[in-house]
């Protein structure tokens, strides 16, 4: 399995990534790039709505723009969540839960 570190980088608040860019939308912070319907959790414990905290793209899909493609074709695609899916992360900060949310395109 390959290892990858992420390099954080700041954007504006009115910057958008491009959600074409599959492979590469990985984030820290601000709104979630949802694949299909809103799906932010309620706290398991207090029931409130959870703070999105960030997302991880499937960053093995093969698009030349994506500098972490891997040909799918010989099964080295580790990092593929099912149809070039994403995985969101929520947390309470009141009761210290944390959640995780799948969805595919």
């Amino acid at each position: 399995m390959r290892k990858f570190h992420i390099k954080f980088e700041p954007i504006a608040d009115d910057e958008d990534i491009d959600i074409k860019l599959l492979g590469s939308r990985s984030k820290l912070g601000g709104k979630p790039d949802w694949e299909q319907q809103d799906e932010t959790p309620n706290c398991p414990s207090c029931k409130h709505l959870m703070v999105f905290i960030g997302q991880i793209d499937s960053i093995a899909h093969d698009e030349e723009h994506n500098p972490t493609r891997v040909n799918a074709i010989f099964g080295n695609s580790d990092y593929m969540f099912g149809d070039v899916g994403m995985i969101y992360i929520f947390f309470c900060f009141d009761c210290l839960e944390t959640k995780s949310i799948f969805q595919c395109s």
